[in-house]
């Protein structure tokens, strides 16, 4: 999105940065090293805005920097090989300027000195090798945009994929079979053969997302879903196996319902009424084996792994994934976008980007321990415990402060001692205790405290760590 003129300044002044827009002070100059990476990174991200001459605060300062814009553009030009540009723009009195960063060329992302280069919130580091790949092989077709073995008539397709099933989902009347095709195609689940319009080719992502069984399709049949409930604590002691070899928008509820029937219950009564909960809310295990199964490489053979146990969840996924795990509430980036988006429309997942924020929401809902995401050699896995405050070590009260205080900032809001002894169901004669774990929280580099509370305990508040704006 290019930003053009003082409208088009102040527009984003309102808003805030993001993955394609940098403000930097640049008073005087800002380091020309530095600029360049920006710019790869930027690029490589499709794309995008520096701003220079805008402060902390988004308070408009003017700048020095670059007094030969042209200069600066052959320099970023000789050095990169993309051609950004300049644009000035006077806004109350002073010099700022706008350097436009376009997409480097599909699969050949910009780099500098031999380095590619990637954000981090506020911080540039070297772009990690799963994202470089990517990005090397983005001019070829996504593995679920690839047709799976077979050419089929649509009678014998709507035999192998479940096409009334998606129809169900959408809340739609089956209509007549021309409109199937053209909704098929349209949602690339099918690709018509070029020598007879009347054959198909059924794509991987039509597979995945309504296979009436995965086994006819041999680049995805591995791809399915197991759940497990351990009769001990060992994997190798099960009570119950089983799994779902369909695709997931056929499968995905049945899962839902099977992982709950499987968690241990509790009864409590409420005014005379016998009710029963359990200690791993329904919303947040939906919301995680969603992710595993949207955010899954598929270039590695292996389904999702959902075990239940008495005293915690796993749900795992081939595939590590592209973004820190210490970014997941607040960075939005989906590994398999079309199979994301099918499965939106489907109504299985949420909007893009919410579905670890509202796991979150609801595990915070029964102030129990915060989910726990290990990147293991070739997947991930994220664990869900039962355990509350007076049962947790440091590391997992420190996990979850942190992950409070991001979800606190995706809101508009900010941990505070208060905010984290409700998260934790504490009473506020705990306060003491609370500042010593916000204080390690800190002490990591996870947190810091909010500038404009600096020197006040009693009004103290707290951003994740990525919130901090580095000086240009």
């Amino acid at each position: 999105m290019a930003i053009s003129g003082i409208e088009g300044l102040r527009q984003f002044l309102s808003g805030s940065e993001s993955r394609r827009l940098e403000f930097k002070t640049a008073s005087k100059q800002f380091d020309s090293d530095k600029l360049m990476k920006y710019c790869c990174a930027l690029s490589c991200e499709g794309g995008g805005e520096m701003v220079f001459g805008v402060n902390d605060d988004k308070k408009i300062v003017g700048t020095q920097a670059f007094p030969d814009t042209a200069k600066t553009e052959r320099d970023i030009y000789n050095r990169l090989g993309i051609r950004c540009t300049f644009e000035m723009v006077e806004a109350d009195g002073r010099r700022v300027l706008i350097l436009h960063i376009p997409r480097s060329i599909i699969g050949h992302p910009a780099s500098f000195d031999g380095q590619y280069w990637m954000r981090n919130g506020e911080s540039l580091e070297f772009m990690s090798p799963e994202r470089l790949r990517e990005l090397l092989n983005e001019a070829a077709p996504s593995f679920l945009d690839e047709n799976e073995p077979g050419t089929y008539t649509w009678g014998e397709v709507t035999s192998r994929l479940a096409v009334e099933r998606y129809y169900e989902l959408t809340g739609s009347r089956l209509p007549n079979e021309e409109s199937q095709i053209m909704d098929f195609l349209r949602l690339h689940f099918v690709e018509r053969t070029a020598f007879d319009p009347r054959l198909f080719y059924i794509r991987r992502l039509g597979a995945v997302t309504l296979a009436r069984s995965l086994r006819d399709f041999p680049d995805v049949e591995y791809h399915t879903i197991r759940v497990m409930r351990l009769r001990g604590s060992s994997i190798t002691d099960l009570a119950f196996d089983r799994i779902y070899d369909k695709g997931y928008a056929l499968v995905f509820s049945d899962v839902i319902d099977q992982i709950n029937s499987l968690l241990p219950t509790r009864e409590t009564f409420e005014d005379g009424l016998r009710k029963e909960s359990r200690d791993f809310p329904e919303v947040a295990v939906r919301e995680i084996v969603a992710n595993a199964c949207v955010h899954q490489n598929f270039d590695e053979h292996g389904s999702i792994d959902v075990t239940v146990g008495d005293q915690r969840i796993t749900v795992s996924n081939p595939g590590i994934p592209e973004i820190p795990v210490n970014r997941f509430v607040d960075e939005v980036y989906e590994r398999n976008e079309s199979l994301s988006e099918a499965l939106r429309m489907m109504r299985i997942c949420e909007k893009r980007g919410s579905g670890i924020d509202r796991a979150l929401e609801n595990i915070e809902g029964q102030q129990t321990e915060a989910p726990e995401f290990v990147v293991k050699s070739r997947s991930t896995t994220v664990s869900l415990k039962k355990r509350r405050f007076d049962d947790m070590g440091m590391k997992e009260r420190v996990n979850a402060a942190y992950l409070h205080c991001c979800l606190q900032a995706s809101k508009g809001e900010y941990l505070t001692n208060s905010s984290l002894r409700a998260r934790f169901g504490l009473a506020k004669n705990k306060s003491a205790l609370i500042s010593q774990l916000i204080s390690t929280t800190v002490n990591q580099g996870l947190i810091f405290q909010d500038p404009a509370t600096a020197g006040s305990r009693r009004t103290a508040r707290y951003l994740p760590f990525y919130c901090r704006n580095e000086n240009g």
